[in-house]
């Protein structure tokens, strides 16, 4: 995308017109499962923000953002930043557009439990209940998790009911609240959402409303979770998403950047509390068959899910003759009744995985019958192998891991053959990352950059880049470094 501002998110996401900063989620409560800093561009919230924080003894206290601290890590508390402005930023003016967030007039309720570390799935847990409990004035209707996987790993796949934030929100879950997450930012990994939860997914549509520029995000997950259900629901954009400017004020910026799958999340669950405040009676349920359904396929992608449009959805909620959806249970795949060297042979590649997941983490694989899995016709399955193989164990594997790289076609495998191939990478070794630069897959790309870091006296660098339309602009000085050798 060149660098002219990109359309507001409102109309990228398909609204007619841009929300109301003073009605649009009045009355919704969200509850965001991160941690925040405070900034003044919250301040017009006012007492409509909250921070929960769950400690390490178990106890919870609850501040106004306001009176929080905001010296110490600069980083910290930055994710949760950006998914509150991007639901509720106040309007600026940017060419001749109005940005403004997409449920400003919601109550924010930022949920601190310390992620990603022990005893995470407790403290939410604990949070949750303290929330429900105390905040009935709130009205929570959606809770937005971002990070849902948790301290699980995130190739190895196993049933989500086994997930640490799975069991924490089941509660929640059950009195209808809606819980939206992020999908996952690349292939590399194996473990999505379960589909008791809104899925968002990402697309790229160049940061423009004009639908026909739209076009699969190269690198985007999707397909069966660890239960056998499709995931995701619903495509959002995931990148070039406009907040207001939260970094030094000398800057000279007028803007800020959200993106990934995170920012995808954070603005369904603005048309989420949008909805919401328009038609108070509509059911959790409901409201995601009707995103789903009135949603827009995006052309020449097997991925099933489609692109939000919040236009057509309140098109039909004005509907007389709406339908009615009838709920159902959806079957759900398990191995825990079976032996696992007879799972790993199925036919279904859910069951293979599930299996081969067990005894990975049981350790009763040699490193040969790992190598024989990698050949496996399910991605899901070799993920899991490569994974496991971590980096090549002498000179030899480490040219069968090249071999192997150069002929996956999975983009997740490539990202695990070549993470392995990281590990004590020789500089001698550059003509074989140079082409590498170039590759659909972030995490393979990631690996390229790493490995140049390392000898930054010897090659150019590659800067990171997840637009796919600037993967070969990122790469050109370094690939035209090494033409010229």
């Amino acid at each position: 995308m060149d660098r002219a501002i990109p359309d507001p998110t409102w109309k990228r996401l398909g609204f007619a017109e841009q929300p109301d900063f003073h009605t649009s989620g009045l009355g919704v409560g969200i509850v965001i499962i991160d941690s925040i800093k405070p900034h003044h561009l919250l301040n017009h919230l006012n007492t409509r923000i909250k921070c929960v924080a769950v400690h390490e003894n178990m106890t919870v206290t609850m501040r106004d953002i306001s009176s929080m601290n905001s010296e110490g890590d600069n980083r910290k508390g930055e994710h949760g930043l950006m998914s509150v402005l991007a639901l509720a930023h106040e309007p600026i003016l940017l060419k001749e557009q109005i940005h403004v967030g997409i449920a400003p007039a919601a109550t924010f309720i930022v949920l601190d439990h310390g992620a990603f570390t022990t005893g995470e799935g407790e403290r939410l847990k604990k949070g949750m209940e303290w929330i429900l409990e105390h905040g009935v004035e709130w009205n929570i209707k959606i809770i937005l998790s971002t990070g849902w996987q948790a301290l699980d790993n995130e190739v190895y796949l196993k049933n989500t009911s086994e997930n640490s934030t799975v069991k924490a929100l089941a509660t929640a879950v059950q009195q209808g609240i809606l819980v939206i997450c992020s999908n996952g930012n690349t292939r590399l990994n194996n473990i999505m959402p379960p589909i008791q939860y809104l899925a968002v997914g990402g697309y790229v549509d160049r940061g423009k409303d004009d639908r026909s520029l739209h076009v699969p995000f190269p690198d985007e997950p999707y397909g069966r979770n660890g239960d056998g259900h499709f995931r995701p629901d619903i495509l959002a954009p995931r990148l070039h998403l406009t907040i207001p400017s939260y970094e030094t004020e000398d800057s000279g910026q007028r803007v800020s950047f959200y993106g990934g799958t995170s920012g995808a999340a954070a603005l369904v669950a603005g048309v989420a509390a949008h909805l919401f405040s328009q038609f108070p009676s509509l059911s959790s349920e409901m409201l995601r068959n009707l995103l789903v359904e009135y949603g827009e396929p995006l052309e020449g992608d097997d991925n099933l899910a489609p692109r939000i449009n919040v236009e057509n959805t309140i098109r039909c909620m004005n509907r007389a003759d709406k339908p009615r959806y009838i709920s159902k249970t959806l079957p759900m795949i398990s191995i825990k009744n079976q032996n696992p060297y007879s799972a790993i042979h199925s036919m279904d590649d859910i069951e293979r995985a599930l299996s081969l997941t067990v005894l990975v983490e049981r350790g009763e694989l040699s490193r040969e019958e790992l190598w024989n899995f990698t050949k496996d016709l399910s991605a899901i399955v070799r993920k899991i192998a490569v994974s496991t193989l971590g980096e090549p164990m002498n000179e030899q594997e480490r040219k069968l891991y090249w071999v192997s790289l150069l002929h996956e076609t999975e983009g997740g495998v490539r990202g695990w053959y070549m993470h392995g191939l990281l590990q004590n990478a020789p500089k001698e070794e550059i003509h074989h990352w140079i082409n590498w630069s170039t590759d659909i897959n972030w995490s393979v790309r990631w690996c390229v950059s790493e490995y140049l870091a390392q000898y930054p006296e010897c090659f150019p660098q590659l800067e990171k880049t997840q637009d796919p339309d600037a993967i070969h602009i990122k790469a050109l000085p370094l690939r035209q470094w090494y033409t010229a050798l």
